[in-house]
């Protein structure tokens, strides 16, 4: 994405939501704590299926914690890419309204 084309309005403007979204997101309430406690609970269910899958033999069971801890890990995983991909846009915003010359 070329942002040497975008207008200081729009770059300040999109500069803005990221960084309501980055404060939204580092707050310390429960909905941002229950993404991170997702992973995790969807790495112990992933595992727990297949382990007992190893010792016990497969059953509907252990296969439902396999595809509900591999959709928590999956869905953990796509929350931090997209947060990662923000900040480091955010930064690309700075840097080229630093480089414009404008103030914040």
């Amino acid at each position: 994405m070329d942002l040497t084309t975008w207008t200081v309005a729009e770059l300040v403007s999109i500069r803005e939501k990221l960084l309501a979204w980055r404060l939204q997101r580092e707050a310390p309430t429960w909905g941002n704590k229950f993404l991170n406690w997702n992973g995790i609970a969807g790495a112990f269910a992933l595992l727990t299926g297949l382990m007992d899958m190893f010792f016990g033999g497969p059953a509907a069971t252990n296969l439902l914690l396999v595809l509900l801890g591999t959709l928590a890990c999956f869905t953990w995983y796509k929350g931090d890419k997209q947060r990662k991909k923000n900040i480091s846009f955010l930064g690309k915003i700075d840097q080229e309204l630093t480089r414009r010359g404008h103030q914040f």
